[in-house]
């Protein structure tokens, strides 16, 4: 450098857009998850009682509960690392009540809706008004990155008691404020909603599946099943597959077993099943042998955005199926 000027020997790095950010956060999932099917292990397949008692993902601040794709992300997240709590907020929330990120914790990528509104115009560029003078608004919905944390990797500053005690107060009273079903009025919700969809279903035989030809669901009888929510989880999978339909959201079903297609639709089946059963508060226990989870390394390296979108997929049948408008909200 010349002399009497300071150089600077640090080169500073791009800053990254929200969508670069986003694909960080994607793939640093999809490898999560890749690292845990290459060791033979399924991370949703666990007993949904450690989520029990806790509600829907929610924001611990405002209380405001997530939506679109987020609530699938969130959940495999939780899977992914154990979480009991469905309690989130931003760093920078975090901040303004004294608390921060542990050290070492890793957040959650999610995408948060914008509201973006403008005057209407002309094709001179003059502002368009209504009867009354005033500007015709417009308007479109965009989206921004947001990295989340969960509860349990936020603490308060050390020595900080005051902030200490006010996250714990309100994660109790966030908890304290779902009560859950009876396990009885669990299974009967669970029998209402898989018993109204509107794919008919016929016991017997014993195997377990949907036939794209006939668009109808052929399961074992019920007593074959060892438990109630064996049997839910499984009949919630089939129907899952068969939102895939023409007829309804259209993904491409009838793969030959091995193919790109049929593990695809496998993993967007097996996550739906999942999510259909945390709505349903029961637990999700279907079994899935080695090459299942072979099969789904290979759909999951196919690029970062695959996740969200097999995620994305399967909200959108679970919606179907428990009769939940789609939203243009995340």
């Amino acid at each position: 450098s010349k002399p009497g000027t300071r150089s600077n020997s640090r080169s500073s790095k791009p800053k990254q857009s929200s969508a670069e950010k986003l694909q960080a956060g994607d793939e640093e999932l999809t490898q999560h998850l890749i690292n845990l099917f290459s060791q033979g292990d399924n991370p949703w397949q666990k007993d949904w009682s450690i989520f029990q008692a806790r509600g829907n993902h929610r924001n611990l601040a405002t209380g405001t509960e997530y939506r679109g794709s987020n609530p699938a992300i969130l959940e495999l997240w939780t899977a992914l690392r154990c979480f009991t709590h469905p309690l989130w907020i931003g760093a920078s929330q975090a901040k303004k009540h004294g608390w921060h990120p542990r050290k070492g914790s890793k957040g959650c990528s999610i995408l948060m809706p914008i509201q973006v509104s403008y005057n209407k115009r002309d094709e001179d560029g003059n502002v368009l008004k209504d009867a009354e003078g005033n500007p015709i608004k417009a308007g479109f919905t965009s989206f921004k990155y947001q990295k989340i944390f969960n509860v349990q990797d936020i603490q308060a500053k050390e020595g900080d008691e005051e902030a200490k005690q006010l996250l714990e107060d309100q994660i109790l009273a966030e908890c304290d404020n779902y009560t859950p079903p009876s396990p009885t009025e669990r299974l009967e919700e669970a029998e209402k909603v898989l018993g109204s969809w509107k794919v008919p279903t016929t016991w017997n035989g014993n195997k377990a599946f949907y036939s794209c030809t006939e668009d109808t669901i052929t399961m074992p009888n019920r007593d074959q099943f060892h438990t109630s929510e064996g049997m839910y989880s499984t009949w919630a999978h089939e129907q899952i597959h068969s939102t895939g339909h023409s007829s309804r959201l259209n993904r491409p079903l009838g793969g030959a077993n091995g193919s790109e297609v049929y593990a695809r639709e496998e993993l967007v089946a097996e996550l739906g099943a999942y999510l259909l059963c945390r709505k349903l508060q029961i637990n999700s226990n279907s079994s899935n042998h080695a090459a299942y989870l072979k099969h789904w390394i290979g759909v999951l390296q196919e690029g970062p955005d695959v996740l969200r979108k097999v995620l994305g997929d399967a909200s959108k049948a679970v919606n179907l199926i428990t009769n939940q408008q789609e939203v243009n909200t995340m």
